[in-house]
């Protein structure tokens, strides 16, 4: 009697499955839905990080000038200027054609670590390429990076950094400290939203926390002391320009970078 074959199914050979199709087509769909998720997350960090790190900007800075004695001591404190600059339009601040509303520099003093937060007039006199000119107009002409120099100038202060906003950033900045590298885009991207700024997110982190640790007592306010400008005419008599200036050794000596030379 001829005994039966007994019959094994092989593990290795695929067996058909009337689902195949089915299951193939919801395993697509979900991949395509995973991978658009992370496209347009990385898409959104991509665009917050846009904000971040403009090259015309640090471009400015890079042609800041020192500051000049002015006939004092020039402190041996190592400074931050931090140059905060407010339009209407964030579109237009390297173009031109945005309306400049407030201006403040933060002088940080890192040897101290304390700070003064100075309120510039937006008609204070600046000069560039030879023709005078107030930082409202040059920043409505030129936009915002043709300012960091001029300004600099003008004050005989530091600008290390600057920011470009649609409104107040020292509270909002002072916020961000202690959320780390990581998150400070996600937990912070309506701020970044409304800023342009030559720093990393790092570099605007230090920022926040250095803000923070000053706190009231060591973050000060005071307004940079202006004085009109006057001319001779022919008679020898003094002649309002029209243009404010800032007395730069006054403000030199209010936020520690001038040190007066008696004693």
């Amino acid at each position: 009697m001829a005994r039966q074959r007994e019959r094994f199914e092989r593990t290795d050979v695929p067996r058909d499955n009337p689902n195949r199709n089915l299951i193939a087509v919801i395993v697509l769909v979900v991949v395509f839905v995973a991978c658009g998720i992370v496209v347009f997350m990385a898409w959104g960090r991509a665009q917050a990080q846009s904000h971040l790190g403009d090259s015309s900007l640090s471009s400015s800075v890079r042609k800041t000038s020192s500051v000049s004695d002015l006939g004092y001591t020039v402190s041996g404190d190592t400074f931050t200027g931090i140059l905060l600059l407010t339009t209407d339009n964030l579109d237009a601040f390297k173009t031109g054609g945005a309306n400049l509303s407030l201006v403040e520099l933060l002088v940080y003093d890192k040897t101290t670590a304390t700070g003064t937060l100075v309120s510039i007039p937006t008609d204070a006199k600046v000069s560039y390429n030879g023709r005078d000119t107030t930082l409202a107009e040059l920043f409505n002409d030129s936009g915002a990076g043709v300012c960091v120099s001029p300004l600099s100038t003008a004050a005989n202060l530091p600008v290390t950094h600057v920011i470009v906003s649609t409104g107040t950033v020292w509270d909002e900045a002072r916020s961000l400290a202690g959320a780390g590298v990581n998150s400070l885009i996600s937990r912070a991207s309506e701020f970044l939203s409304s800023i342009r700024t030559d720093m990393s997110s790092q570099e605007l982190l230090d920022l926040a926390e250095k803000v923070q640790s000053a706190g009231s007592d060591g973050l000060s306010r005071v307004d940079a002391p202006m004085v009109d400008e006057t001319t001779t005419d022919e008679s020898g008599n003094a002649v309002s320009t029209g243009y404010r200036v800032i007395d730069q050794a006054s403000l030199g000596l209010a936020v520690g970078t001038l040190v007066s030379n008696e004693g």
